[in-house]
Parts: structure tokens; C-alpha cells; sequence
């Protein structure tokens, strides 16, 4: 419950108010090991996943039966709101990262009228709508950065992005870099080499997942 009060929907209300939610939710808890495919959204598709605790990628399943990833989701974190919410003809697929415990919720259960006309239930509908908003602007963000023609101008604008949020010259980045190249729908071969081109242009320095940008060299 520690983790699950973290999740943004939860925010302003209480642990002892979130207890009798989860009942109220008639959620189902699952727990899904590295790799498992956790679930797929396509049309109908009523469910929104409350992560306790690990990490899940959601993907979009393309035509030809590969993966672009679009967003990567850790501790505390909510997705299939957006999938739930509007009617889509794509499908997409949540893989479990890191080993997760997930609680699963039907859309209609949080959006449901309370019986009770409890003060909670509205503020969660509220933190919803902002976590919806949220979202758009997430996916404006890549947008934004996918909208860029080249390797490097797509990586620098995905690390301006990081160290926007960061406030400093370095960020962690928040997957491995196979994952990163699925993001930015760019082979990761190619993305390697781009990056190793960039440490010897001493644009980047690279330490595990930690990236430090070098602002005074030319990208």
C-alpha cells in the first residue's frame, strides 16, 4: 500500500480512504514476471493497471507484427487510462520490465457515481483527468522529438527533454538502451554508432545509463 498511495490518481487522499477505494474498485491483483506480456488493449478494452510495485513498456503491435515503444511506466505508475478512455483500431501490447504486481480495474469502477457521494471518489476522477492531461502533453513530447530527421538530432532532443526535467547537465536513463532505440523507432546498432560518434565529438559522456551532455560542443 506504500507503493500504491504513491500512484498519482491517489494524490490528496489518504491511506485509510484508499483502503476502502481498492475494496469499492473490486480490483484484481496479478503479479507478472520479466518479459510476460501483461496485457493487450485493442477495441473494448475496459482496463486501467495500477502498478505496487516494477516496471512495463507499452507498445504499439504495428501491421507487421513489430514493436514501437511508447512509453515506459516504474513504480507508482498507471497505464491503459488513455486506451480505456477513447475508441482505437491499434492494439497495444504492456510487457513486464521488471518483475510487477499490478492491481486491474475496470474503467467503469473508477468512474462510477460512489453511493455514498464520498469526497475521495471525486478528487481520484479529478487526479485522473490531470493524469489524462498529462499524457497528451507526453505524447506531444515525442512527437516532437520523433518529428526530427537524423539519429543525433532525435537522441539530443530526447537528452534536452530528460535534462529539462533533471535541471542539470546529466540524467539516468530510465531503460536499457535496446528500449531506448525501440522509443525512438531508430535501429539500435545504428544508434550505437551514432552514440559512440558523439562521445568521440565529446557531445556526450555515457557511464552505464548515466548521460552527461556536454552543452559548449557542436551537435
Amino acid at each position: 500500500m506504500e507503493n500504491l498511495i504513491k500512484n498519482p490518481i491517489f494524490t490528496g487522499v489518504s491511506i485509510e480512504d484508499m483502503e476502502k477505494m481498492i475494496v469499492c474498485f473490486e480490483g484484481e491483483k496479478k503479479s507478472f514476471r520479466e518479459k510476460d506480456t501483461v496485457s493487450v488493449y485493442g477495441i473494448g478494452c475496459q482496463k486501467v493497471g495500477l502498478l505496487y510495485h516494477g516496471c512495463v513498456s507499452i507498445n504499439r503491435i504495428n501491421a507487421d507484427g513489430t514493436l514501437d515503444m511508447l512509453e515506459y511506466i516504474e513504480n507508482s505508475g498507471i497505464f491503459g487510462a488513455a486506451f480505456s478512455f477513447y475508441q482505437h483500431e491499434d492494439e497495444f501490447i504492456v510487457i513486464c520490465e521488471k518483475d510487477c504486481t499490478i492491481l486491474f480495474v475496470d474503467k467503469s469502477q473508477i468512474t462510477k457515481r460512489c453511493s455514498n457521494a464520498c469526497a475521495h471518489h471525486t478528487i481520484v476522477i479529478e487526479n485522473l483527468l490531470s493524469f489524462m492531461s498529462e499524457k497528451i502533453s507526453n505524447l506531444t513530447e515525442k512527437v516532437d522529438i520523433l518529428s526530427h530527421r537524423t539519429i543525433r538530432e532525435k537522441l539530443l532532443c530526447y537528452f534536452r527533454v530528460q535534462l529539462a526535467k533533471t535541471g542539470t547537465n546529466h540524467f539516468q536513463l530510465p531503460f536499457s538502451f535496446l528500449a531506448l532505440a525501440n522509443y525512438l523507432c531508430i535501429d539500435r546498432s545504428a544508434m550505437m554508432r551514432e552514440l559512440k560518434k558523439m562521445k568521440e565529438d565529446q557531445i556526450v559522456k555515457i557511464n552505464g545509463k548515466k548521460i552527461y551532455i556536454n552543452y559548449t560542443q557542436k551537435s
